[in-house]
């Protein structure tokens, strides 16, 4: 941590700390393990007490850098698809591109806002967006608001710490990096919570389409057979009313016959 810290507050002053953010956070678009969010955390406590560097550069970096690293990812997907990745072949990073795949096809924007607060889901949702073809231009534009969001949040954070601990440099970079770990979890069990809620209305409503369509076919089923009845009496009827009009004049002829035998003795 002391490294970490060192490391960091050697940089914090340079002209070109602001390209390291944005190199870091266009890499962790599409590599899962670079720790942007922990330097651009540790950065923005550091310029909560210094002045340097500049928040607003350091969110502008952050966001410029997370927005071009998922487009790269976005075209990775596209090109060669996520099944080349082992990191995401089994555990979490398969879980993570299940999920992806799920929010993708069912609420697409709202995962897109959240899935950077997931452990492999910034990665994930970029990756798959790419490999299912999603348009690329709704991607950009939601795209774009979440990395927005994402860089504002975790430079808030860091200056926050920063703040409240402006005397103990080392323990408000501490804090805000355990912060910034304990919301992301938060966020997570929030936004799978979420999810599951969504997922169980859309199945009920599933049902309850499906129920309303099968009453639907029912009757539809029983006015067919109403009518298929009626159909059958109306012809019966119609039989017999021609039956019964066939036999009307060979009842006249057979009656003129026995009348006509009766005249002749006479």
């Amino acid at each position: 941590m002391r490294a970490f810290e060192a490391w960091v507050t050697g940089i914090a002053d340079a002209w070109w700390v602001h390209l390291v953010v944005f190199v870091l956070s266009l890499f962790d678009g599409f590599f899962p393990t670079v720790p942007s969010e922990s330097v651009i955390v540790t950065l923005a406590s550091i310029s909560a007490t210094t002045g340097s560097p500049l928040l607003i550069l350091l969110v502008l970096a952050a966001w410029a850098g997370a927005a071009c690293g998922d487009n790269i990812g976005y075209a990775i997907g596209r090109a060669v698809g996520w099944e080349r990745f082992r990191i995401f072949r089994e555990g979490r990073g398969r879980r993570a591109v299940e999920a992806a795949e799920h929010g993708l096809r069912r609420r697409a924007l709202l995962f897109l806002m959240t899935a950077r607060y997931i452990p492999f889901g910034r990665t994930a949702v970029n990756l798959v967006a790419g490999a299912v073809h999603y348009p690329h231009a709704k991607f950009l534009r939601r795209d774009l608001a979440s990395t927005f969001v994402w860089a504002v949040y975790s430079v808030g954070i860091g200056a926050l710490a920063g703040q409240w601990f402006e005397h103990n440099r080392l323990l408000g970079i501490t804090v805000s990096l355990v912060a910034a770990v304990v919301i992301s979890l938060i966020v997570e069990r929030i936004v799978t919570a979420v999810h599951d809620h969504l997922d169980r209305r859309a199945a009920r409503r599933e049902a309850d389409d499906g129920e309303a369509g099968n009453e639907d076919a029912a009757h539809t089923r029983d006015t067919s057979l109403d009518q298929d009845d009626s159909h059958v009496q109306d012809a019966s009827l119609a039989e017999h009313a021609e039956g019964i009009a066939r036999e009307r004049p060979m009842t006249a002829t057979t009656t003129t016959t026995t009348t006509t035998t009766t005249k002749d003795p006479s």
